[in-house]
């Protein structure tokens, strides 16, 4: 099954990474940016974590921001030709439709959405719901559904099947991540049904270091041609 015509992004561009600028990266924006020119990459979206989910960390991991997301309104490329893109990797709170979209209490024109067990408080159970609703909810703004696949967010109670007939429904694209794939942390059951049931699909590093940004584009799409899928 050649599936070529499903992902988004193919070439050499990323939509999925976290910066040490505004969220739990290892590097700055600028560094990434630099770095990310310099492996061949042409478009990047830097996508930090919400203000709910860096709550949870920062209580978690002690981690401390003294950056400001405003300032992203007067940053500039300097060093290359890249294209740099700022969204939020926004989180679902509940099995109602509420999501938090923000950094530093300042909302992003796009986000891609997420469920991570250390925000959504509800019972698990209720994810699948709660996916539903927040679709129906924020499509308009949604550009892609993150890690769907992944083990340690909800992956045993997760309806894939349902996620990609809502996601379908609204032409919203879901995320094949590198870093869940490239360290285990994949449910290839799941991922192999995204793969064939999903009408759009992104595959994004998720990197938190220079190294992701590097190296698990390159595992994905080994995984891809060893699969038959490209």
């Amino acid at each position: 099954m050649n599936i070529k015509h499903k992902i988004i992004n193919l070439d050499n561009s990323d939509y999925h990474m976290h910066s040490m600028s505004f969220s739990d990266g290892m590097n700055t924006i600028d560094e990434i940016v630099k770095f990310a020119w310099e492996i061949g990459m042409t478009e990047i979206a830097i996508t930090d974590h919400s203000d709910d989910c860096m709550a949870s960390l920062i209580e978690k991991f002690w981690i401390s921001k003294n950056a400001y997301r405003w300032l992203t309104k007067r940053w500039w490329n300097i060093h290359n030709e890249i294209s740099v893109i700022f969204w939020v990797e926004a989180d679902i709170l509940n099995e109602n439709w509420d999501i938090c979209d923000t950094i530093q209490w300042k909302e992003s024109e796009f986000i891609n959405l997420s469920a991570h067990n250390n925000v959504y408080k509800w019972s698990k159970e209720s994810i699948n719901k709660a996916y539903k609703n927040a679709i129906e909810k924020h499509n308009k703004k949604i550009k892609f559904i993150c890690h769907p696949c992944s083990n340690p967010n909800f992956w045993n109670v997760v309806d894939i099947e349902a996620l990609i007939e809502i996601a379908n429904k609204y032409e919203i694209p879901l995320e094949i991540n590198w870093s869940y794939l490239y360290n285990g942390k994949t449910n290839l059951e799941k991922l192999h049904i995204l793969l064939q049931k999903a009408d759009k699909i992104y595959i994004n590093s998720d990197a938190h270091t220079l190294f992701g940004l590097k190296e698990y584009r390159k595992n994905a799409i080994k995984f891809l041609k060893e699969n038959g899928y490209i």
